[in-house]
């Protein structure tokens, strides 16, 4: 409805992973995350350089691949956003976590898109297992110095989302990299 009391009609296109009833614009819940994004870092014990996990994976949607963090859905047995992080990171990276901070709570990602909100959460590597990727998962998992997350950010061959960027530019800023 219009302020003159006019009625427009319009199509409008969403994607989303939930069924017609549970979409947001019907439920109106805004607080719990269908996704977690997982910023992980790891310092080594020798030269105590800090260095972020990155994660390379094909995205259907663009055609290429696409420099992330490891992320992944909520799943009904999770208990909190810690569980899902501690699961995705697993799969994804093979990482064990430890000292598992939530960044942001659900948050939209794209909403003049999709009605999809995630957490972040920020997670130190505390052990290295085997990776368990899904057998449709195309994604490789690599620590990468903050030092040369620095020279990625400039670097054109690399397509980073949004969020990825703001996060490596917290790290390098939380851990004073020059």
């Amino acid at each position: 409805t219009m302020d003159d009391g006019t009625i427009k009609n319009k199509e409008y296109f969403l994607a989303s992973r939930k069924s017609i009833d549970e979409l947001r614009c019907v439920t109106h819940e805004y607080t719990k995350p269908d996704a977690c994004m997982i910023a992980l870092y790891h310092v080594d014990e020798k030269t105590k350089e800090v260095s972020m996990m990155i994660t390379t994976q094909y995205r259907e949607p663009l055609g290429t691949y696409m420099t992330s963090m490891p992320a992944g859905l909520v799943d009904s047995d999770d208990k909190d956003i810690a569980d899902t992080a501690r699961r995705e990171a697993l799969e994804e990276a093979g990482v064990l976590l430890d000292d598992i901070e939530i960044l942001a709570p659900a948050s939209t990602t794209s909403s003049g898109m999709s009605d999809e909100m995630n957490a972040m959460v920020l997670a130190r590597i505390s052990g290295f297992a085997n990776n368990a990727l899904e057998e449709f998962e195309d994604i490789t998992a690599n620590l990468v110095p903050l030092r040369k997350i620095k020279e990625m950010l400039v670097d054109s061959k690399y397509i980073i989302p949004i969020h990825t960027r703001l996060t490596m530019l917290y790290l390098i800023e939380r851990f004073g990299i020059k």
